[in-house]
């Protein structure tokens, strides 16, 4: 907590050793000792829990979501002990999540549609995924692929909803299967070779194209230097980059008894509501980084010279100086890292 720039009237975001809350700050003790918030409201379970107060020893990090208008916002994330700030000095700051996505992202988490039978719910449903084109997809009960005893959940997210199919009770339908396997579809998954594997070898269903939120975060991380496993859990994406606490997620869920309850049906929403902002994350704020700004240098060429007459010579002119003001950019990710990396994933398999 020492290293952020804390003021009363910023919204933060955080993380306790058993929860997530998120608040406003009315007032902060002496020598940061602790901060006492209003409108507190647990980001996990919903709950309303008014006017709080948390002390130094209890806080492990904090971010801050938004400010009053009329305070700057400062750094966007310190940690409590050595090790996570470490963690933090070694990788890249990332643009945050507002407090309005923030908000929609925990909203879509309690509005899920669970489905476990083949009803008009299950039909308005497919109707409304089969006009969509990006999804998010996770599955439950798979993490030992074609070995898993009893496959669980298949959750897909879009933009605005979030769709929770029971498969052990309405199994993989035909709808379902076009979703999975049609090339219409952009498809964003946390560690594919699992799901794959699963669809594959107890469904025979080959998935279709997907863009792996896994491999990406490998291939940026080793891209600048910075060590990671060749196996990362969707919650270290998810804290690394939107910079949502891993404690928001809960391991411990179990997807197996009928009927399935609250939690495990929340948690399972959880899983699958961040893949498509990080996919839009890794693909317009980091790899096509380089790209966007040699398109920022080449609008500016022409509207930067106060002789719009002189502009258009320049332009006409085969030497055009407009055109040499964009320089040569590699992607900020070294595709062979994403080879490395499965190769790697593969000999643990």
């Amino acid at each position: 907590m020492n290293e952020i720039n804390l003021v009363p009237g910023q919204t933060i975001l955080i993380e306790l050793e058993e929860e997530c809350l998120l608040g406003k700050i009315l007032h902060i003790g002496s020598g940061k000792s602790f901060i006492r918030m209003s409108n507190v409201r647990d980001v996990a379970t919903r709950t309303n829990l008014g006017i709080q107060t948390y002390y130094h020893s209890e806080i492990r990090s904090i971010q801050i979501v938004a400010a009053d208008n009329n305070i700057s916002q400062p750094s966007d994330l310190a940690r409590s002990d050595d090790s996570l700030r470490a963690v933090e000095d070694g990788a890249i700051k990332y643009k945050q999540l507002s407090l309005s996505s923030l908000n929609e992202l925990f909203e879509q988490i309690n509005r899920y549609v669970f489905i476990h039978q083949t009803d008009i719910k299950y039909h308005d449903s497919i109707r409304f995924l089969k006009n969509q084109r990006y999804f998010g997809i996770a599955m439950e009960g798979i993490q030992n692929g074609r070995h898993s005893k009893s496959p669980s959940l298949l959750t897909i997210s879009t933009f605005e909803s979030i769709y929770i199919f029971d498969i052990k009770w309405v199994k993989i339908t035909e709808d379902i299967r076009d979703l999975l396997t049609n090339e219409r579809y952009r498809r964003v998954i946390h560690n594919e070779r699992l799901i794959r594997d699963a669809l594959q070898h107890k469904y025979n269903i080959s998935l279709g194209k997907c863009f792996d939120a896994m491999v990406a975060h490998i291939a940026i991380s080793k891209s600048e230097g910075i060590h990671v496993d060749n196996v990362i859990p969707l919650q270290t994406c998810v804290a690394s980059y939107l910079k949502i606490p891993e404690k928001f997620f809960n391991s411990n869920v179990c997807y197996e008894s009928r009927p399935l309850n609250d939690e495990a049906k929340q948690e399972a929403a959880k899983n699958v509501v961040f893949l498509l902002p990080l996919q839009e994350l890794f693909i317009h704020e980091i790899m096509l980084e380089p790209f966007y700004h040699s398109c920022r240098k080449y609008s500016h060429s022409l509207s930067s010279n106060p002789d719009f007459i002189n502009s258009l010579t320049e332009l006409q002119d085969n030497d055009c100086s407009a055109l040499e003001m964009i320089e040569p950019n590699i992607l900020g990710v070294d595709l062979s890292t994403l080879n490395i990396s499965e190769n790697a994933a593969d000999k643990d398999s």
